[in-house]
C-alpha cells in the first residue's frame, strides 16, 4: 500500500512538471472590425487623392463674361445608343483646368514631325486633319464614340460657321474627319491639335474631357470659339515642308472651320497627348509693354495702367479666347499672355507653352 501510494505521487509530481512546462493558451485573433476596415481604406483613398492633386495644376475659377450673341439654340436631339465600358473611379478635378491637346511634332509616335512625312504615309498629299481620337474608355482599344448631330446641333454648327455652305460642306464630308465614319450627322469624337481642353476628371493616366452636355447644353447663343474654345474646337490641318523638313499648321482649304465638342458618352485621353497651362497662381516678367485691360479681349476696355516692359505681375487665373491666351489678376484685371498675330504665337511675358494654338 506504502509502494502504491508512493507510486501515485511520483506521477502527480510528473503531470506538474509537464504542465509547467507547456506553453501558455495562445489568445484567440479578434474578429475584423468592419469600421475600422472601412476607415483604413478611406484614409488610403484620401491619401491617394492628395497625392495625385499635389502633382496637378491648381487652377481658380475662370471668370466668365459677356461676349456679342450669335445664334440661339434650343437643344432636343435624340440619344445614339453606345456600348457601355466599366470605368475605373476617377479622380474629380474640383477647378477648371487647361490642357492644350500636342501636336505631330511633340510626339514619339509621328517621329516629331507631321505624320504625313512618314515614309508609310498613306493619305493623297502631305497636308490633313490632325486628328486626335477621344475614347469611350481608358485604354487604347477602346474606340470612339458616335453622337449625332442633327436638329438643333446642326443649327448650332451651321452658325458657328457664319453658315458658310463652302466650309459646312467641307466639315460635313464623309472623307475629310469628323464624320468618316458614318457620315453626317454622326460626329466622331475627336478633336485636333492646339485646341483647349478643360479636364473633368482623372484616371491612372487618363483624363475625362470636358464636353458640351448632349442632352441639356444650356443656353449657346454666346458660346463659340471666341468665348470658350474648350468646347468649341477649331479645324486644324498638318502640313509636312519636304524642302524645309519642317511641320506647319494651316487653315482647311475653305478657312476657319468650327465645331461644338459634344458626345453622347464621357470621352477619355492619354495624358501623354495633353501639354497643362502652367500652374497658378504664378508671377510673370512683361517682355513688352501693353495695357491692363477691363476684360480678356483685344479690344477689352484699357484700365488706363499699363504693365511695362520688365515689370513683374502676379496672375491667378487663365482665359482662353480663341487661340489668344489672357492671364487675371487679382484685382479682376486682365493681361494678354499669348497673342496670335502676324501668323504666329507671340507671348507678352516670360509665361510660354511648347504647345502651339491654333491659327486663328
Amino acid at each position: 500500500m506504502a509502494k502504491s501510494g508512493k507510486k501515485l505521487l511520483l506521477w502527480f509530481i510528473a503531470l506538474a512538471l509537464v504542465m509547467a512546462c507547456a506553453p501558455a493558451m495562445v489568445t484567440p485573433v479578434p474578429p475584423l472590425d468592419p469600421n475600422a476596415v472601412n476607415l483604413y481604406i478611406a484614409q488610403t483613398a484620401n491619401a491617394a487623392y492628395t497625392q495625385t492633386a499635389a502633382a496637378l495644376p491648381v487652377f481658380t475659377a475662370t471668370t466668365t463674361f459677356t461676349p456679342t450673341p450669335r445664334s440661339t439654340f434650343t437643344p432636343g436631339p435624340t440619344p445614339t445608343p453606345f456600348q457601355t465600358f466599366i470605368i475605373p473611379s476617377p479622380t474629380p478635378i474640383l477647378r477648371t483646368q487647361y490642357f492644350r491637346v500636342k501636336h505631330d511634332n511633340q510626339l514619339e509616335t509621328y517621329d516629331y514631325k507631321s505624320r504625313t512625312a512618314a515614309k508609310d504615309w498613306g493619305g493623297s498629299g502631305l497636308q490633313t486633319p490632325e486628328v486626335v481620337p477621344l475614347f469611350v474608355a481608358t485604354k487604347m482599344t477602346a474606340g470612339t464614340n458616335r453622337t449625332k448631330v442633327d436638329g438643333d446641333w446642326e443649327v448650332y454648327i451651321n452658325a458657328l460657321n457664319n453658315k458658310d455652305k463652302q466650309k459646312l460642306r467641307y466639315l460635313k464630308a464623309k472623307n475629310t474627319a469628323l464624320f468618316n465614319g458614318a457620315g453626317f450627322p454622326q460626329l466622331e469624337s475627336l478633336t485636333m491639335g492646339g485646341n483647349v481642353v478643360a479636364v473633368d476628371a482623372l484616371s491612372g493616366g487618363w483624363a475625362r474631357v470636358h464636353t458640351l452636355n448632349y442632352l441639356s447644353p444650356g443656353p449657346l447663343k454666346n458660346v463659340n470659339y471666341m468665348t470658350n474654345p474648350e468646347v468649341i474646337h477649331k479645324f486644324v490641318v498638318v502640313g509636312w515642308n519636304r524642302d524645309k523638313k519642317t511641320t506647319y499648321w494651316v487653315n482647311p482649304p475653305p478657312g476657319a472651320i468650327y465645331w461644338p465638342l459634344v458626345s453622347s458618352a464621357p470621352v477619355w485621353i492619354p495624358l501623354e497627348r495633353l501639354e497643362p497651362f502652367p500652374t497658378l497662381p504664378r508671377v510673370v516678367t512683361a517682355k513688352v509693354t501693353q495695357d491692363i485691360r477691363r476684360t480678356p479681349e483685344v479690344d477689352g476696355k484699357p484700365t488706363g495702367k499699363e504693365l511695362l516692359e520688365g515689370d513683374t505681375i502676379r496672375i491667378v487665373d487663365y482665359q482662353p479666347s480663341g487661340s489668344n491666351v489672357w492671364g487675371r489678376l487679382s484685382n479682376g484685371t486682365w493681361i494678354a499672355l499669348l497673342l496670335y498675330k502676324d501668323g504666329a504665337p507671340q507671348y507678352l511675358t516670360d509665361w510660354e507653352m511648347e504647345t502651339r494654338p491654333p491659327p486663328p
